[in-house]
Formats: structure tokens, sequence, C-alpha cells
């Protein structure tokens, strides 16, 4: 199958011409040739028109099929009707769209073509800062803190820790690849750049609470701390726990979370799954037209 792209902007023009780009760029694997191009040219099976209101005369031969969109006015209905009835099939944005334009034109001719999101979109990984020194009789159970923390994918986390000894606990997570940033001392503004920047706080000890609690709260941060002390009079939103085991299923429960984002994420931004979803519609509108001439061919004869 070979694919005419057919912008109406120019090179570097606003969305609809990097939609164009975008949907060349990830049809190049799913057929035998694709081309972005700004006119319609011959040779191609397949003319697809981004978009629809520039289309005014079919001058090739092949498939033709547009991007449908802003239908607000009598003249874009018409406008669109008028290319329905010539055979020329409009992918529209939504399902709505779609059913509303195949009732109201009496031509069976638009599918539901809803796109990705423009901006390629980074998996999306947990920030999680401890705050405070920790000693060497593991009074602050920071071992509680290293479990949460490999209940996750190096990939997904990101550690931020302030305070004396933090690196003689998380030297090892760091070997194993996940990012961790220390400061040894406490720095105000950093310590404050680093909450802002963070998902949840965590604190693990035992000893009243930790006033970086509030801090977090303050900043739209979700502690995740110790159900004692005065951790329990906190107004505002705050994940406890009370034993290794309850901490370790708030992080598997985090983890589970943060991989349905990501995976809606992914959904979000397959252009690899469009173009191929383009694909396999026009490949079976070729087939079709391909049978119905042989028909009348086999009726001719």
């Amino acid at each position: 199958m070979r694919v005419n792209v057919l912008s109406y902007e120019p090179a570097g023009g606003w969305v609809l011409y990097d939609y164009a780009a975008r949907l060349v760029e990830h049809l190049r694997s799913h057929v035998d040739e694709v081309a972005l191009n700004f006119e319609q040219r011959p040779g191609f099976d397949v003319t697809f028109h981004v978009n629809y209101a520039k289309l005014r005369e079919i001058k090739v031969h092949g498939l033709h099929s547009t991007m449908v969109t802003h239908i607000d006015l009598p003249r874009k209905f018409e406008l669109v009707k008028a290319q329905a009835a010539g055979g020329v099939w409009g992918f529209c944005m939504s399902e709505e769209s779609t059913r509303r334009l195949n009732t109201l034109t009496g031509f069976e001719m638009f599918a539901n073509f809803a796109p990705p999101a423009m901006m390629p979109a980074e998996a999306k990984r947990l920030t999680v800062m401890v705050s405070g020194r920790v000693y060497p009789d593991g009074r602050k159970n920071e071992a509680w803190a290293l479990d949460f923390f490999k209940a996750f994918a190096p990939s997904e986390l990101r550690v931020l820790a302030m305070g004396a000894r933090w690196d003689t606990v998380l030297d090892a997570l760091r070997a194993q690849g996940y990012e961790v940033e220390l400061a040894e001392a406490f720095d105000r503004e950093l310590y404050t750049q680093w909450l802002k920047q963070s998902d949840h706080l965590l604190y693990t000890g035992n000893d009243e609470g930790a006033l970086s609690t509030l801090d977090a709260i303050l900043h739209g941060v979700v502690p995740i701390v110790t159900a004692q002390g005065y951790h329990l009079e906190q107004e505002g939103e705050l994940i406890s726990f009370a034993t290794q085991a309850q901490l370790v299923t708030i992080a598997k429960q985090l983890q589970h979370k943060l991989a349905a984002t990501n995976a809606m994420r992914q959904r979000m931004t397959d252009w690899d799954a469009f173009a191929r979803r383009h694909v396999e519609h026009w490949r079976a509108q070729l087939t079709g037209l391909a049978a119905a001439r042989q028909h009348d061919l086999k009726a001719a004869a």
C-alpha cells in the first residue's frame, strides 16, 4: 500500500501539520510507502487529506479520506456531505460526531478515529522524600523505608533523602539502579525545593511525630506516616500505617495505581496503534473496491 498524507499547512505549521507529520512517521512500519506532501499526486493507493476543508476536487485516482473536525457551520456540513456522496471517507475525532454525520448526511462514510495526544508523554514516576537523621540503632525504622522503596521498579521511583546517615541506608538502593539524591545536612532552601517536587513524604519513626509532616500537608504533598503521636491529630490528607506489613501494602497499592496511570498515558499517546487502525481501514476499503471492480468486469463480459 502506498499512502500520500496531504497537509494543507506548510512545514512548521501549527497543529494540523504536526498531526500529518506524526501520522506519517508511524505509518512507515505498516505500509509499503508513505509520503508527506502538500498536493494530490498520482501513483498512491490512498490519499489522506488533513483536513477536509481544503478538499474541493478529487484530482488523482485511488481511495480518498479526510480528517473531519469542527463541523460548526452549514457550509461545512454541506461540504463533508458532498465528499461522502463522492466516496470520500471522513475520519472523525469522536464517536458522537461519527454517529451524527452518518445519520444526518445519510451516508455511512464516517468513522471514529479519535486521535492520541499530540505531545509525547514520559512515564510517570513517584518522587518520595525522607527527612531527618537516622541512627545506628535503627530507631527510625529506616529498614521499613527500604522495603517501601523496593516495592517499586527503579524506573518508577525517585528518592530524595535529607539528613545524616541516610547514605548508609540508601547506597544499596542506588546500586540497584534507583535514582537517589542525598543531602547530609539540613538545607532550608533545598528542603523546600525537594518538598515541592515530591508526591509523598515518608516517615517511619515511632517517636511522637515529624514536623515535616505538617510542611508536606501545607505544600500539597501527601505524607505517609506512622499512626501515632501528633500525626493522628493533623488536618489534611495523609496515609498512615502501624506496621511494616501495612507500609508495604501501601507501597504496592501506590505501585498498582502508578502502573495504571502509565498504561493510560501509553494509550493516550499510542500513535503506532492509531496509524495501524488507519491502515486496517484503508486495506479493507481497497479490498472492497477491488472486489467491486472484478464483479463489474465479469458482469460486463
